[in-house]
């Protein structure tokens, strides 16, 4: 699925081998980092009954406001499909209110609930004690070099993962691993 990225990258640089292994080092760092923040996430926000994705998205309303599933699938790198799934039981459980678009009658808004911003409001609170924590132990430039390099990485992958998602949706299937990050 990256073939073609991969090919575009090592055509404008010969690859350096010390360099190469260092990113293969971080992308495990990356993905162990990135287990140990949803098994966090699922402990912290226990009480809440909030899944990891659910908890994302209720984030991704308070901070960009009312949006439709499209919108929010491209935000959280997955399909519309998953979104639109992930959505149903916050919804059901009147964290997610639904209003009509204006600019698309077809495609409805999401927008959170007074019930769903004071979840996001606890997540919020919950997550930025934990982060004090963090940033009690780790400098502010290691952080923002982190976050660069972070940037970067992502600026690589990120037509071979709009590809991924378009052909995806193309499909009907919107199940892949794409659609497992929202």
């Amino acid at each position: 699925m990256f073939d073609h990225v991969v090919s575009s990258v090592e055509a404008r640089h010969a690859p350096d081998p010390a360099a190469m292994y260092a990113a293969g080092n971080l992308a495990t760092a990356v993905r162990r980092l990135a287990e140990r923040l949803d098994t966090v996430a699922r402990d912290l926000h226990a009480g809440d009954d909030l899944t990891v994705s659910e908890r994302g998205l209720l984030l991704a309303l308070r901070q960009g406001g009312e949006q439709t599933i499209p919108q929010l699938a491209v935000r959280r790198g997955a399909t519309r499909q998953y979104v639109q799934q992930a959505l149903g039981p916050l919804a059901a459980r009147g964290l997610v209110e639904w209003r009509v678009n204006p600019r698309h009658r077809r495609s409805r808004l999401a927008v959170l609930s007074p019930t769903g911003a004071a979840a996001a409001r606890r997540v919020m609170a919950r997550e930025g004690r934990l982060m004090e924590r963090v940033a009690a132990t780790l400098p502010r430039e290691q952080a923002l070099a982190a976050t660069a390099a972070l940037a970067a990485i992502e600026m690589v992958l990120a037509p071979a993962l709009a590809a991924a998602l378009a052909a995806e949706t193309a499909s009907g299937a919107g199940t892949g691993a794409a659609a497992t990050r929202a």
